[in-house]
């Protein structure tokens, strides 16, 4: 009896440390971006939920959704049957962890990186992640590095690569609309990247889009795409790789001071 309470206790601690952590970090990335981004319709959520379906990472998702939530309602089951409430505090941590997973992959981002799946790239996205933190940095990256599988883990739940090609032009469209701030590679010269681009400057995206060059300054993309109607090369933001998480961050400051300066929208 007495190994048993030792046991219960010890695993209500732990579990109890694991809940306070998330939901930590869940109120703070919910309650950080609420202040920058605003109050956002209920059509935006629902699009990333979509488009987390058709993600790579979107069955995977739904296994430990459904594997938590059938943990802590068996723990609960087991509190109630054997009357040991402390049971009651480790079945909360599984629907705390499952309220974070649905705050992290479903809060709007505030960056949308584009480009080709590089390891630089890749390091390059975390990078400005780790500036914005707890803010939303995604992307379409391909994040499975054989080499590097600490970086692919890390940003498997930033990247909305989809199982079916077919589906990426749908997706990318739709964070465009959502995120507040584009990042591109203007040296990336690839069919995909180059749609991405002309997709901006034909839909007035520009104006919140960054564009990125390496250290020669070069920006093939837009040599290539220059001149467009209304557009011209001078009224663009470029900054190098080695400025982009500086220029980013005072992108994204200036979000939140229009925000605070600005009444509040309704929801």
């Amino acid at each position: 009896m007495v190994l048993s309470e030792m046991l219960w206790t010890a695993t209500a601690a732990v579990t109890s440390v694991v809940a306070c952590w998330y939901g930590v970090i869940t109120t703070h990335m919910w309650l950080r971006s609420r202040l920058v981004l605003g109050p956002l319709p209920s059509e935006a959520h629902e699009t990333l939920r979509r488009l987390l379906d058709v993600s790579r990472q979107g069955d995977s998702l739904k296994l430990t959704r459904i594997t938590l939530l059938y943990s802590g309602i068996g723990a609960l089951l087991v509190a109630i049957a054997a009357r040991e409430w402390l049971a009651v505090i480790v079945s909360a941590a599984p629907f705390v962890l499952i309220a974070w997973m649905n705050v992290r992959t479903t809060t709007a981002p505030i960056v949308l990186m584009l480009g080709t799946s590089t390891h630089s790239s890749i390091r390059r996205q975390r990078a400005i992640k780790y500036r914005l933190s707890p803010l939303r940095v995604v992307s379409l990256l391909d994040v499975d590095v054989p080499w590097d599988p600490s970086l692919a883990n890390e940003m498997t739940l930033d990247c909305f690569r989809t199982t079916n090609e077919d589906d990426w032009w749908l997706v990318i469209t739709r964070l465009m609309d959502i995120a507040p701030v584009l990042v591109i590679d203007a040296a990336a010269e690839t069919t995909g990247v180059l749609r991405e681009g002309r997709h901006i400057l034909g839909a007035d995206l520009w104006r919140k889009c960054l564009y990125l060059t390496p250290p020669d300054a070069s920006a093939p993309v837009l040599d290539r795409l220059l001149p467009m109607p209304g557009v011209q090369r001078r009224d663009l933001r470029v900054v190098g790789y080695e400025q982009a998480a500086d220029a980013i961050a005072a992108m994204v400051a200036q979000l939140g001071q229009r925000r605070v300066g600005s009444p509040l929208r309704e929801e």
